[in-house]
Order: C-alpha cells, then sequence, then structure tokens
C-alpha cells in the first residue's frame, strides 16, 4: 500500500489507531492519582484548614501527547518506507543468481539448483 512518497509494510496494524479514541475515553475518564506529599514541619500547618482537590480532568496538553504518543507507536509498527522502489515486472531485465555451494548448501543442492533452473527459464 502507497500513496505519495510513504508506503507502509504492514498497512494492516494502522487499524490500531481506531483505537485512540477508546483510549482518548478511558484516559478521559481516569484522570491522574494526586500525589501525597508530607511536609515535615506540620507545626506550622495545624491551624490551617484542610481541602482536598483532586483534578477533574487531565490537562489537555497531557492528554494530547499521551494520544500523539500511541499514534506515533502505531505508525512505527506499520513499519513505514520513504520512497519504496517499484516493483519490478516479472521477466523484465537482467538476472543475478547467487548460490551457496559451500558444504552447509549440499543437503538441498538439489532443490536449489532446480530453482535456479526455473528462474533462468
Amino acid at each position: 500500500m502507497s500513496a505519495l512518497p510513504l508506503a507502509f509494510l504492514s498497512p494492516w496494524l494502522l487499524l490500531g489507531l481506531l483505537a485512540l479514541p477508546a483510549i482518548w475515553l478511558l484516559l478521559r475518564l481516569t484522570p491522574p492519582k494526586p500525589r501525597q506529599v508530607d511536609f515535615p514541619p506540620a507545626r506550622l500547618l495545624l491551624d490551617v484548614e484542610a481541602r482536598r482537590e483532586t483534578p477533574v480532568a487531565m490537562p489537555w496538553w497531557l492528554l494530547l501527547l499521551r494520544l500523539a504518543l500511541i499514534a506515533l507507536i502505531v505508525f512505527a509498527l506499520a513499519k513505514p518506507v520513504w520512497n519504496p522502489a517499484p516493483a519490478a515486472p516479472e521477466g523484465a531485465g537482467p538476472l543475478l543468481i547467487a548460490l551457496d555451494n559451500g558444504w552447509p548448501a549440499a543437503a538441498d543442492w538439489d532443490a536449489r539448483a532446480a530453482s535456479a533452473e526455473t528462474a533462468l527459464a
């Protein structure tokens, strides 16, 4: 699958981008847990009225940053290729065959030779 100078080797992984709205909803429903910081000179704070404040929602920039990170991970998993080489038509142009004729290739030498002869024909 290619459009413009960008192609993906695993374009089906781009379907993961469809999960972004669900992740957005999850992140909006569960804001980050507030941190509790102990303050040693508590004597000064005894007269202060204690109020608990929890965030109602996650800051928009943090939500946007997390969604962008997830989208970049999905794009990276889809293996993008910039300016992919066009597929050569079959049977056109020169053919280079490199055969390993060493000792490890002896087990299936007949199959390798037959494959090379088929490619040459």
